[in-house]
């Protein structure tokens, strides 16, 4: 990253026209104050619900500015990943919510379908799109033959296609971009569509379909001969309470040709699978249009797939952190630029969590202020006298993991971004204070 500071979403969204000074003035200490975690006032809450029904407000600017923030962020680098996924969220209590539909069968909510870019060291960069669903009824009556039958752009998982096709319109001609989705991304149509396009991706596979001959994808890949070895990390799991680890994996590679309706195309495919491990070992397929000559060539496409994960941490961050389920509108259309605002606090919260172990040594002025650093170091050192010169982002995620976890071993790792944002919390909730103690 080139950029001196890493632009906050008050500061991105100060930069929206509204057409009137007050309501963008409104519009950024609205979204200060989500990120900081104050507690609205009356009087505020009152200013950004009158905001959100004015006729000036236009929910687009927000997706505008954030994106071109975003893209911007990209500047100088020749390469990153774009990463797809959806979430529900639950909206049960909301049973006045004007609007307001289902998410699942059961359940009232929001289907939220976001697209991060994601650098190919794993920093995000920000958001490139964001989609919303709600259904109107709480169960699909349609048969699964009759799914089948519909029109591509009919059925949900158009989303995925769509979502690549405005990003590739967005993105910088001269940035190679690579669509990275997990299996539910694995559908023919948008393997057709990136191809047609002259761009890149890296699926895991679900469907096991027929190949050109009479074998299958599953059975021709996992046939392969072994191309090398090699190491990934594997993410600690919480709610299995399993520790984050590294996995030693085989790789071996092939290419193969699948049809639909008349339509072919071919397809690079991966497979690490792991040796040694009792408990759940892993394989994963991967479906790519990279080029895989060598064992390294195929590390490379599995390290781009491990950086999906950032979107999964990305919706840990937006339901827990901004708890974005216990938004209070009373209509569909008012909770969207909500949820977006705090889609944009929770890549930010990701930001500087990843690029602290990414890039520890940089300078924590990226993304904070001369005041804040000076009174962290000060808040969580329990020191009266602040530093002199900033210190690096490494140490400031230390400072906020200790505020919001309190202390740990090395053996421990990193802290995460529910320490993070937990320590932010904290800092900001005091910051008033700490001021006038200066």
């Amino acid at each position: 990253m080139e950029k001196e500071k890493y632009t906050r979403p008050s500061e991105e969204l100060g930069r929206v026209e509204l057409g009137d000074k007050r309501l963008t003035e409104r519009l950024e200490k609205s979204t200060a104050e989500r990120m900081q975690g104050v507690a609205q006032g009356r009087s505020s809450a009152k200013g950004f619900y009158r905001l959100l029904g004015n006729e000036k407000f236009d929910s687009e600017k927000l997706h505008e500015a954030a994106i071109e923030a975003t893209i911007e962020r990209m500047r100088g680098m020749s390469k990153v990943l774009v990463v797809q996924d959806w979430t529900d969220i639950n909206l049960s209590g909301h049973k006045k919510t004007k609007g307001l539909g289902y998410s699942s069968n059961k359940t009232k909510g929001i289907k939220t379908h976001s697209c991060l870019a994601i650098s190919t060291e794993g920093v995000p960069l920000g958001i490139l799109c964001q989609k919303y669903d709600t259904r109107a009824e709480a169960k699909n009556c349609i048969s699964e033959s009759g799914k089948k039958a519909r029109p591509t752009e009919e059925k949900e998982s158009y989303r995925w296609i769509e979502t690549f096709l405005e990003t590739k319109e967005r993105i910088p001609a001269n940035i190679e971009a690579i669509t990275v989705c997990d299996r539910e991304g694995d559908i023919f149509e948008l393997y057709e569509q990136v191809q047609a396009l002259k761009s890149d991706f890296v699926i895991r596979v679900s469907y096991d379909r027929k190949t050109e001959t009479t074998d299958k994808v599953l059975a021709r890949i996992r046939k392969a001969p072994v191309l090398g070895y090699g190491t990934i990390d594997v993410p600690r799991d919480t709610e299995r309470n399993r520790k984050a680890r590294k996995a030693q994996v085989v790789v071996s590679s092939c290419s193969v040709r699948i049809s639909k309706k008349k339509n072919s195309l071919s397809l690079n495919l991966v497979r690490i699978f792991e040796r040694g491990q009792t408990e759940e070992p892993i394989e994963w397929i991967l479906a790519t249009s990279l080029l895989i000559n060598t064992s390294e060539d195929a590390m490379t496409v599995v390290q781009y797939y491990t950086q999906r994960w950032k979107i999964e941490r990305f919706h840990y961050v937006l339901k827990s952190g901004c708890k974005v389920e216990e938004i209070q509108q009373r209509s569909y259309e008012r909770i969207l630029p909500v949820v977006f605002i705090c889609s944009m606090i929770a890549n930010f919260i990701l930001a500087m969590t990843y690029l602290g172990q990414t890039l520890p040594d940089i300078s924590c002025e990226l993304f904070l202020e001369e005041d804040e650093w000076k009174l962290l170091h000060r808040f969580a050192m329990r020191s009266k006298i602040p530093p002199d010169k900033p210190y690096s982002l490494a140490k400031t995620i230390e400072l906020l993991g200790k505020l919001g976890v309190g202390s740990r071993a090395p053996s421990d790792g990193h802290y995460g971004v529910k320490a993070i944002w937990t320590g932010l919390k904290i800092f900001y909730s005091s910051f008033d204070i700490l001021m006038g103690q200066v």
